[in-house]
């Protein structure tokens, strides 16, 4: 199969080659038309002049003679061909005439007064005028090789700029599909794992739930073992509305939305909420007791609240939260992160290697990486195997500010 990359610059290019082909049939079909008109405005100006010439020259006679005259261009090669017809000769003048034009054609001329023709390479023109000296017809032809020469190389430029808008096309498409389809290709894919792993998180606490409740229906149990089934149950339970709950947060985090439920925060209160656990120190630099941001408490506590789960989680030692004028650095010395799994650390269930003896579903980092996102704010990850993480993170310019500036802003 096609990659979907593939398959847009094939319908782009036919698209763009259908249009600019139209185009220039119009353009070949009006250039055509044009050039035609051309000739024959030359031709109707031509016949007058002829008929003004022998109107001139015959003045007085009623009779004209049938005669052909050649003008000739350069090279001898006959350009244009003119004749004077003496009308009331009607079986010369049509004997004449039937070397040019049909019998239908003859009549609309004598019908009509006027009649453009074509005689193989050539345009005619042939008008009948009714005079009281006689009454007598000029045609005249003319080559119409230039015209031809002139589509011919009106046929070479667009054939070639019609290569060349193809090749344009294509390399424009490629480009756009590097830059941009193969974005949305890489995007999709990471959307289909992201479902997968979600319906994997899901599914294992239901399993539990289903296995518990099968095992202690499998017979009659006293009190305590209902009860304590009941509560293994519960635990499933909230640990599975724990998991919806992360990633719907997700979801509307990695869309770029927090609801809009925003207000002003100061860092240094919201901050020491986390030394709750005496595990956790607080240090504050100077001239930051009053730094703040704009943001939704609830999401930018369960973001700060996750990285700090972590450090704990994964460190038996302290953790350390320090507030410095343009960002918050969360450090623990734990067990680290492989240098190889911290550039996918942040992508939904995600784990890295040496964590699989700590219970998690890998959603943590990915949530809060996305909600800080949310409020500018850019996470770095500095770690050491077995030494311990860093988390920095920065806060753009304009989204830390001091109390006093949010409240006149």
């Amino acid at each position: 199969m096609l990659k979907i990359a593939h398959k847009i610059i094939f319908i782009y290019s036919a698209i763009t080659l259908c249009a600019i082909g139209m185009a220039f049939a119009v353009l070949w079909y009006w250039m055509s038309g044009y050039a035609d008109n051309l000739y024959y405005s030359f031709l109707e100006e031509r016949a007058e002049l002829i008929a003004q010439k022998n109107l001139e020259r015959c003045s007085g006679n009623r009779v004209y003679d049938i005669y052909m005259e050649h003008r000739t261009d350069t090279v001898a090669k006959p350009v244009s061909t003119q004749i004077v017809l003496d009308a009331d000769k009607t079986d010369a003048t049509r004997r004449a005439l039937l070397r040019f034009m049909s019998r239908g054609q003859i009549s609309r001329l004598r019908d009509k007064g006027e009649l453009k023709f074509r005689h193989g390479d050539n345009l005619g023109l042939a008008v009948y005028y009714p005079k009281p000296e006689g009454n007598f017809i000029v045609v005249v032809m003319l080559n119409r090789h230039l015209g031809e020469y002139l589509h011919r190389q009106m046929g070479y430029w667009l054939i070639g700029v019609t290569g060349l808008c193809i090749l344009m096309v294509v390399l424009v498409s490629r480009l756009y599909t590097q830059r941009h389809i193969d974005t949305l290709h890489e995007a999709y894919q990471r959307e289909r794992q992201f479902i997968h792993h979600a319906s994997h998180e899901l599914n294992n606490p239901l399993t539990a739930i289903q296995g518990e409740c099968e095992i202690a229906l499998m017979k009659k149990r006293d009190a305590a073992d209902y009860e304590d089934s009941l509560n293994r149950i519960g635990h499933e339970a909230r640990r599975m509305s724990l998991t919806i709950k992360q990633l719907l947060y997700l979801s509307a985090a990695m869309n770029g939305s927090d609801g809009e439920s925003r207000e002003m925060i100061i860092w240094k209160d919201f901050l020491k909420q986390f030394t709750d656990n005496e595990r956790v120190c607080l240090n504050v630099s100077q001239g930051c007791d009053s730094c703040s941001i704009m943001a939704n408490p609830y999401l930018l506590k369960m973001a700060v609240s996750n990285i700090v789960r972590n450090a704990l989680k994964y460190s038996s030692d302290d953790v350390d939260i320090t507030l410095n004028e343009k960002s918050v650095v969360i450090k623990d010395k734990g067990i680290g992160i492989p240098k190889s799994d911290i550039p996918y650390i942040t992508q939904p269930f995600y784990r890295a290697a040496n964590t699989r003896s700590f219970q998690g579903n890998g959603i943590g980092m990915s949530l809060a990486v996305n909600i800080l996102k949310l409020y500018g704010i850019m996470v770095k990850i500095e770690s050491e195997e077995n030494a311990g993480t860093t988390i920095i993170m920065r806060l753009a310019h304009g989204n830390f500010a001091s109390a006093a500036d949010n409240g006149n802003k």
